[in-house]
């Protein structure tokens, strides 16, 4: 089921990329108008089959994009099986979603919550449908498409092309962290100053999963970006490796040792983000530290083994010893990268719907 949910959405992806292609050569101006669609759209109940879930239900701007659930709901209120994903700087990925390196452009992505059968998200209708659903919206739609693509036709390459146009608007790069590196040494507490030289130490060794400015890159031993990288971090040791009902990239490779690896997310905005992991499965950065100290967890979950003992997990997961003075210093260095402006910017909220609602 999940191949032909795939094939499916890779041929309506070659179609969306192709918009997509083409708006990146478009004007600030035409990209600007191109974002504000993806803005509505992306607030829009409309676009799931019971017209009751918009992309914004599983992305909460309060929390960073992210939601504070377990797992994401889908249109039908049922529970699906991974942790949504923060968005934000989407520009530093090279790929996307927990576990898939071919979901390489927003544009392509967005077709697999929007129409995929495995796992079912939003159950979009067909597009004819989508597009009647759409004139029954809240938001007057025919001046955002116009403005945007110089008519009024709705089509699936334009949907994805302004969603994807929106999400790449999400920048947040303004915590007392940044603050700090742009000069100013009063942004952070000393225990949080002693938390990000933890974070930057070899022993801890934490910057070689979460690298670069946005803390989601891989970095070798000399530094360098390693790319489409995924990590097994020893959550798990079943007789499945991890548990069948999520085995991450290999689902995608079929390649046995890639069983249970999934992507380095931002630690940007960390704090805004819980619960944590693929699943949703540590609900404090606590208990996260505690599993990266002890190089793997125990039972977690109640799936029984020690994640310690995977034979697939990283060895850059390897434990090590830490504090209660120095956990509480991580864990402030964390709180520091908390962009409180990103999660209150106007730009980014749902629009106004009395000042763009039809006249009935």
């Amino acid at each position: 089921m999940r191949r032909f949910a795939l094939s499916f959405a890779l041929c309506l992806g070659l179609l969306a990329l192709s918009v997509w292609s083409w708006n990146k050569q478009q004007s600030g101006q035409e990209q600007q108008a191109l974002a504000e669609l993806g803005r509505h759209l992306f607030y829009d109940k409309r676009l799931s089959a019971n017209n009751n879930l918009a992309c914004s239900d599983c992305h909460q701007q309060a929390y960073a994009f992210a939601d504070s659930r377990r797992l994401s709901f889908n249109t039908h209120g049922k529970a699906g099986r991974r942790n949504s994903l923060a968005l934000f700087n989407l520009a530093s990925y090279d790929s996307f979603t927990w576990a898939n390196p071919l979901q390489t452009e927003l544009a392509f992505q967005a077709l697999i919550p929007l129409f995929s059968d495995d796992p079912v998200e939003m159950a979009a209708s067909e597009i004819d449908v989508l597009a009647q659903n759409l004139t029954l919206s809240q938001y007057d739609y025919a001046p955002l498409f116009n403005a945007a693509f110089g008519d009024t036709e709705i089509s699936l390459t334009r949907i994805t092309a302004a969603l994807a146009a929106f999400q790449m608007t999400l920048q947040s790069y303004n915590s007392p962290y940044d603050q700090y590196l742009a000069g100013n040494k009063q942004a952070l507490s000393d225990e949080a100053i002693a938390g990000m030289v933890l974070f930057e130490s070899e022993r801890l060794g934490c910057r070689r999963c979460h690298g670069g400015m946005n803390f989601n890159q891989t970095l070798d031993a000399q530094g360098r970006v390693q790319l489409n990288e995924f990590h097994n971090t020893g959550l798990y040791y079943s007789d499945m490796g991890y548990p069948e009902s999520d085995l991450g990239l290999y689902e995608v490779s079929f390649e046995q040792s890639d069983n249970g690896k999934f992507r380095a997310p931002s630690l940007r905005n960390v704090t805004l983000t819980a619960p944590y992991m693929h699943d949703g499965s540590m609900a404090h950065l606590a208990q996260v530290i505690g599993h990266y100290s002890r190089g793997g967890s125990l039972n977690l979950k109640g799936v029984q083994g020690d994640g310690r003992l995977n034979p697939n997990k990283s060895e850059l997961v390897s434990g090590f010893g830490l504090t209660e003075q120095e956990k509480n210093q991580l864990i402030a260095f964390l709180a520091a990268l908390t962009d409180s402006k990103f999660i209150q910017n106007p730009r980014f909220s749902a629009p106004n719907e009395q000042a763009n609602a039809k006249l009935r």
